[in-house]
């Protein structure tokens, strides 16, 4: 009976892989450190094992917010919480975002921070259906930890046909990054 040849792993082998896994490693590190930053390559690593947050039906589970029974043809109204905190630049914060079942529009909210005098995005949200709400999700954009003045845009869409973009609407929020 014939044996087979058994692959045998002798120190020198051992030593190759370790030192490809290493040099893979050194590799990967400074491609997201040169393309990211030091923090922002940290921010892309961890930014990959957190979850985003989900669409949820209904009207948040939150004191405060005012159901917008009516709205009047045309007209783009939504419920948005102006300061948003974030416990450090991966985690899901506290963005809350509604569209009113009463809406004739899915929406979609976009956050620019005005660093610099131009406007940088940072985060953009899911389309809302009428109906659906957001209570937490992560940034699309590393920021340190610090209170940033932020704009906002929604963008109302026709719900049967998502390439129609229906008209806008805009204002201001505080981002707050706790560490």
């Amino acid at each position: 009976m014939a044996e087979k040849n058994k692959t045998r792993f002798t120190p020198r082998k051992i030593m190759l892989l370790a030192a490809a896994i290493i040099l893979f490693s050194a590799v990967v590190s400074s491609v997201l450190t040169a393309n990211y930053g030091s923090g922002r390559a940290a921010y892309f690593l961890q930014n990959a094992f957190t979850p985003g947050g989900t669409v949820e039906n209904g009207v948040p589970p939150i004191e405060g917010i005012d159901p917008i029974e009516e709205i009047p043809a045309g007209e783009i109204r939504y419920n948005i919480s102006k300061d948003v905190f974030f416990p450090n630049g991966y985690a899901l914060g506290d963005v809350l975002l509604h569209n009113p079942q009463s809406s004739e529009y899915a929406l979609q909210f976009r956050f620019y921070t005005t660093e610099g005098g131009s406007n940088v995005p940072v985060y953009t949200s899911p389309v809302l259906q009428p109906g659906q709400y957001i209570a937490g999700d992560k940034l699309n954009r590393y920021l340190p930890s610090g209170q940033f003045d932020c704009t906002y845009s929604v963008t109302a869409y026709d719900p049967k046909d998502p390439d129609t973009q229906c008209g806008t609407a805009s204002g201001f929020l505080t981002i707050t990054v706790v560490s």
